[in-house]
């Protein structure tokens, strides 16, 4: 009677199937057996393989995922560094539609404006129209019968005009202008301010004049956000913050509507 080795009474020893695997160029799990129930096999089908068959010459090397292989940097940004849309834990830039909106609180997304086209025309703010040549009549309004919503802006895209003097933008609750936004490009002859005021019962209040730049240039292009926050307005031009305008005696819910008049060609207004 043959003698039973060890190995014939224990089964193969795992590491031998290890060390088998350990030399293959792309070892991987053999096909598992059979089970019962499972479909015979049929004409066509390929034969169980033991392994994967290693890479042939030719075959493209792995490429990583959209973003990135897992610990290293995809698309947006190595980890716990900035991507496109900004630093993390903080607002990503306001900017042209399908990125993050303007003033959103640390950590979050502002409000992302819908995708309109890139100008509009008379009564259908977001329709196309040819580049370059005023669409909406100026001076121009737009109504709010129900107030402005907060966290609501208003967005403005137009060209200044080569000859120009300024313009202003007012934000009315009946006759009372709740904020005035005058941008003066020859004030005394040649001085370029930003005038910020408001009106109630004919009278005007204390001017604010202060502000970083002067983003407005003759024949340029520009886009205007005004931001109504339960406490202050907040104005941004052409993707940057500019400057904030406190609420003075009206609030939010009393605004009924928005006009702009003065030295530019208006391409569209409207509420986001």
């Amino acid at each position: 009677m043959d003698e039973l080795s060890l190995e014939d009474a224990l089964g193969p020893d795992p590491s031998s199937a290890a060390k088998l695997n350990s030399g293959s160029t792309n070892p991987q799990p053999a096909w598992p057996a059979p089970q019962p129930g499972w479909p015979a096999p049929q004409p066509g089908w390929p034969a169980p393989q033991s392994e994967w068959p290693a890479p042939q010459s030719g075959w493209p090397a792995p490429q990583p995922g959209p973003y990135g292989p897992p610990g290293q940097a995809g698309p947006y940004g190595p980890p716990g560094q900035a991507g496109p849309y900004g630093p993390p834990g903080q607002a990503g830039p306001y900017g042209p539609p399908g990125q993050a909106g303007p003033y959103g609180p640390p950590g979050q997304a502002g409000p992302v404006p819908p995708m309109p086209a890139p100008f509009g025309s008379p009564g259908v703010p977001n329709q196309p129209v040819p580049p370059g040549g005023a669409v909406l009549p100026v001076p121009y309004e737009i109504a709010l019968p129900g107030g402005w919503i907060p966290q609501k802006m208003i967005r403005i895209m137009g060209t200044v005009k080569m000859n120009v003097d300024g313009f202003v933008v007012d934000v009315y609750c009946d006759k009372d202008i709740a904020f005035h936004f005058s941008a003066r490009f020859k004030e005394g002859g040649c001085h370029q301010v930003i005038v910020r005021n408001n009106r109630i019962h004919d009278a005007w209040g204390r001017e604010e004049r202060a502000a970083p730049r002067f983003p407005f240039k003759p024949g340029e292009r520009f886009e205007m956000l005004i931001l109504g926050d339960p406490t202050q307005y907040r104005v941004a031009v052409n993707n940057q913050h500019l400057l904030e305008f406190k609420h003075r005696s009206n609030t939010l819910n009393q605004v009924t509507r928005v006009s702009i008049r003065g030295d530019i060609n208006l391409h569209a207004m409207f509420m986001v």
